[in-house]
């Protein structure tokens, strides 16, 4: 199924001549002072094929969504999002590109400024050709810079037992480390 953002269509309101009757609507939606009744404003609002006896054209706006990574695809339609390397990191895998920084559970013994190097790498993107390792892709690395050690934000655990005069509440801060990614090495 194709969306495509067009100019406004035209509806026939029933009981009207054909000249009189056809008035704007956009997005499915009737224009003001029409007599459209609410199963047909909701008819007009699905996203199936048009049936020729109403005479609705529907047009559907696409809406961009920034997932995880921070990309800004539409939901489930368009060019998959870029990425350079898949990196094993802090216990996670993760998309990465170069001149991103990203958060990971916190790396040990690192301080901020200090240039780590990650061997993990599981896959490679070399314009549209992705190499992937089996489990690691041998000479690739990507080298990043640290940002800051800091905590992520706070977690209540509860835990309650019925019955048994039992309850206890705990708050959780996880220490995250950020890293901005300066380089990824491919083979």
């Amino acid at each position: 199924m194709t969306m495509s953002m067009a100019a406004p269509a035209t509806r026939a309101v029933a009981g009207q001549s054909k000249s009189a009757a056809t008035q704007k609507a956009f997005f499915g939606r009737a224009a003001a002072g029409s007599k459209a009744s609410v199963a047909d404003a909701f008819s007009a609002m699905s996203l199936s094929a048009p049936t020729k006896a109403r005479g609705l054209s529907i047009c559907a706006a696409v809406e961009t969504s920034v997932n995880q990574i921070g990309f800004t695809t539409p939901p489930s339609t368009g060019a998959a999002p870029s990425w350079d390397a898949i990196v094993e990191v802090g216990g996670s895998q993760q998309f990465v590109s170069e001149g991103r920084y990203y958060e990971c559970h916190s790396l040990k013994g690192v301080e901020p400024g200090a240039k780590i190097a990650f061997e993990r790498v599981l896959a490679t993107l070399d314009g549209d050709e992705p190499t992937f390792g089996m489990p690691y892709v041998k000479g690739a690395r990507v080298e990043a810079t640290v940002l800051e050690n800091f905590k992520d934000k706070k977690l209540i655990v509860f835990k309650y037992r019925r019955k048994k005069h039992y309850k206890r509440k705990n708050g959780h801060r996880q220490p995250m480390t950020r890293f901005l990614v300066t380089k990824v090495v491919k083979p």
